[in-house]
């Protein structure tokens, strides 16, 4: 099962890369004051965080719900056949209801954000991306759900692309925060054209109204978790904005675009497979194995990349902007891509609850959470600034990993492996530091000496105890194993008919 996890991991990471390099190319756009002014950045930023709230709303939990009821032994073959089709039905009311009321309301919801109405075409623009985007996510689901994985990958690289290009088009025209919108729109309105279809022709096309009340009632706690996981992951630009403005927005937005290279490479590559293996391995086994190994692993690797993050970003930000604040940010780079890595690791301790069915608990876990991040945000902000935004959220998905781990062990005790975080945490810190006096040498040694930094942290895994060498000889054990069955023909048996689903 782990090795499964891996593999899994690993292409889904695929699209993952992707997503975050065509941001990355978008960020070449962004950071250029004659496309998109400095403050119209930081107000995507706000537009990027309320179209995550609306899109959950809008999707009332029907993700995990197909994950856990298309697989659940607690329904009939047929009630588990008729799960795609319902769900579809669902989104498909859902995401035209949003569509409809977020083109009403549009110039309500641009004096509550921005203070003015003149920016309600942008918000037109965002209710129809999130309308199609809740339709398309059913297929994506059930792709996963079916562990397709390649499928899954081609469609998002395409996704991301075509979101690439058509913002790029609409900022070339000069129709700036409006035309990224529209970008926004015309990419998830095309997949949507798409994938839909496809998944319709290769389901059991019946909806089954009785799924549909234990869908909702499955899903709809999930809701206010998911409300609260989102305010920890991007509330806080919100309270930046109103507190600081939106230049002071627009920088945290930055930091913000490379601190979540760790969420999109890593955690959510890692939660596509996690949450349906972990599930799987529960049901099947009862066993928590996979989730205690999990856990250091994801710490460990979570690490090295937040490390790098850390190192190198002020470098590739020169490539990208000429502005200052933006290229300064490496050590809010760090703790956010920090607060990322927590996130992956709450999502392995909570799946242990998913399988138990406890979602009212996860809505408790994740509000708190929530709440403890608000909280610090209005406390540490007008003295800190956009660095006491990146502390709240290092804080706050910390203690949601705790608290979440402590919960789910009156369901599934699990000995997670908490001094590899404690060991980890400290390496990737004491490396970071030794690395600032470099920040002002000239590009070749600072470079070279943040290059061997990273490259210690490897080792210093084995110095602190993270990893030992028997572990080692387990993986050179594993990675030969695969070498030697991969030179017989017979070791694979050959692929079968492509399956879009």
């Amino acid at each position: 099962m782990l090795r499964r996890l891996f593999k899994q991991s690993s292409i889904y990471a695929v699209a993952s890369v992707t997503s975050k390099l065509t941001g990355f190319i978008l960020l070449a756009y962004y950071g250029d004051p004659d496309i998109l002014p400095k403050a119209d950045f930081g107000y995507l930023g706000a537009l990027d965080a309320a179209k995550m709230f609306v899109l959950l709303v809008a999707g009332v939990g029907l993700p995990l719900g197909i994950l856990r009821f298309a697989s659940s032994p607690q329904l009939t073959e047929a009630e588990r056949a008729a799960v795609p089709a319902t769900a579809l039905g669902v989104a498909l009311v859902a995401g035209g209801l949003t569509m409809a009321a977020g083109w009403g309301l549009a110039p309500l919801a641009s004096e509550a954000l921005f203070g003015t109405a003149a920016r309600a075409d942008a918000i037109r623009w965002l209710a129809v991306f999130v309308g199609f985007k809740t339709v398309s996510d059913v297929s994506y689901t059930v792709l996963r759900q079916r562990e397709k994985a390649g499928a899954f990958v081609l469609i998002g690289v395409v996704e991301s692309l075509l979101l690439v290009a058509a913002v790029v088009f609409f900022l070339i025209r000069g129709e700036g925060l409006t035309g990224v919108m529209k970008g926004y729109a015309v990419s998830a309105a095309t997949i949507a054209f798409v994938v839909t279809p496809m998944l319709w022709l290769r389901v059991e096309r019946r909806v089954d109204a009785s799924l549909v009340g234990r869908m909702l009632a499955f899903g709809l706690p999930l809701i206010a978790s998911g409300f609260a996981s989102r305010f920890l992951n991007i509330g806080d630009r919100f309270v930046l904005l109103a507190m600081k403005g939106p230049e002071a927005a627009a920088v945290y937005e930055w930091a913000a675009r490379f601190g979540g290279v760790v969420n999109t490479f890593l955690v959510q590559s890692f939660v596509l497979a996690f949450t349906v293996l972990g599930m799987k391995a529960l049901d099947e086994s009862g066993s928590p194995d996979l989730h205690r190994q999990s856990f250091r692993h994801f710490a460990a690797l979570a690490g090295w990349v937040t490390l790098g993050l850390g190192l190198f970003v002020a470098d590739v930000s020169r490539v990208l902007t000429d502005d200052p604040d933006f290229i300064g940010t490496e050590a809010v780079v760090l703790l956010i891509a920090g607060g990322f890595a927590f996130y992956g690791l709450y999502y392995v301790v909570v799946n242990v609850l998913y399988v138990a069915g406890r979602t009212r608990a996860v809505a408790v876990s994740v509000g708190g959470a929530a709440l403890l991040n608000l909280l610090l945000n209005l406390l540490l902000i007008p003295s800190m600034g956009i660095a006491g935004a990146a502390v709240a959220t290092l804080a706050a998905y910390a203690t949601l990993a705790i608290v979440t781990a402590r919960m789910g062990q009156a369901s599934t005790p699990v000995a997670y492996p908490w001094m590899a975080l404690v060991w980890v945490s400290a390496l990737v810190g004491g490396l970071f530091l030794f690395a600032q006096p470099s920040a002002d040498w000239a590009f070749e040694p600072r470079f070279g000496l943040r290059v061997v930094l990273a490259a210690l942290y490897v080792p210093g895994l084995f110095v602190v105890g993270v990893y030992r060498r028997d572990d080692l000889a387990r993986a050179v054990s594993l990675v030969r194993r695969r070498e030697q069955a991969g030179s017989t023909p017979e070791a694979d048996p050959p692929p079968g008919p492509p399956d879009a689903t």
